[in-house]
């Protein structure tokens, strides 16, 4: 067994026993190696301190108990997840996410939460590329999108669907850029804990229209079966992703699980976005390259 192998045990143990107490030298123990030893190794995978892999998961889970069961009190959910008292369950709360509960529940947090979902051994492969890539900040002005959208809770082949249905709309959209800049927005609402992330696959727009897309009533001809995003100047991080579409959900738990949670940077513009430039070679090829650009501040 490998060092990998056996800090992914180590995080399987974490996740059998979110709900119960679990200490860094019961894990070290059931790994078998020193704490210091443990605790080296562990960061030195995940860029995390086994503690606060714990407490990122405890919290984790119960963002998604406060947000999905309303009837339930904070203080039976922080019981839940093992803290010793609610005090600390706040105190944790605040440490991690910069909100309390009640302020989640109430979705009167000015940030969005930076939540660490669960890690399995294919994320960790592609955290081992992420460890050495610190991304660029860009500023970029407007950005208007139009393509197909679609809600994705647990079933991500919808988003696979949504371009193909793009490929064909593609003449629908006349003022598409020409060559065509393609990109995926992630955006979400209030109510996002609920209903999943909602998807936009689309196009980038001319900035300004032609004389075709409208009708001699000067109204838009755009089909409401194909909306239109438009996205503010704003700051932007930008990583890089290289390889299978499928892979980059791994990029996104190492952004916001691991590198955001380290800065200073607050979001508070809920979105983000994908763009597949001329290095993208297509979904299934393990040599493309997209790029991920987070919103870090308006311009």
């Amino acid at each position: 067994m490998d060092n990998r192998q056996l800090i992914m045990t180590a995080i399987d143990h974490i996740e059998d026993n979110l709900r119960q107490p679990v200490s860094v030298r019961s894990l070290s123990q059931f790994t078998g190696y020193s704490m210091y030893h443990f605790i080296r190794l562990f960061q030195g995978i995940t860029g995390l301190t086994p503690g606060d892999y714990i407490a990122r998961r405890k919290i984790t889970e119960a963002v998604r108990d406060i947000l999905s069961k309303p009837r339930r009190s904070l203080l039976d959910i922080s019981l839940d997840y093992s803290f010793k008292d609610y005090e600390t369950f706040v105190r944790t709360f605040k440490r991690l996410l910069h909100t309390t509960p009640t302020m989640l529940r109430q979705k009167i947090n000015p940030e969005l939460p930076l939540l660490l979902h669960r890690l399995y051994s294919h994320d960790l492969q592609q955290w081992i590329l992420q460890h050495t890539s610190e991304p660029q900040t860009v500023e970029i002005g407007e950005i208007k999108l139009q393509g197909i959208q679609v809600t994705v809770d647990d079933d991500p082949s919808l988003i696979s669907n949504a371009w193909k249905q793009l490929s064909g709309s593609l003449p629908s959209i006349s003022e598409r850029m020409l060559p065509e800049r393609f990109y995926q927005l992630g955006y979400w609402t209030d109510d996002y804990g609920d209903n999943g992330i909602r998807f936009l696959c689309g196009c980038e727009l001319n900035n300004t229209p032609s004389p075709a897309s409208r009708s001699l009533a000067g109204q838009s001809l755009i089909s409401p079966e194909l909306p239109i995003h438009s996205l503010p100047p704003a700051r932007y991080l930008k990583f890089q992703h290289r390889g299978r579409s499928a892979d980059i959900s791994a990029i996104y738990k190492y952004i916001y699980g691991v590198f955001l949670p380290k800065t200073d940077y607050q979001l508070t513009l809920p979105y983000e976005f994908e763009y597949y430039g001329k290095d993208y070679l297509g979904p299934e090829d393990p040599g493309s390259v997209s790029e991920i650009y987070i919103p870090i501040a308006s311009l």
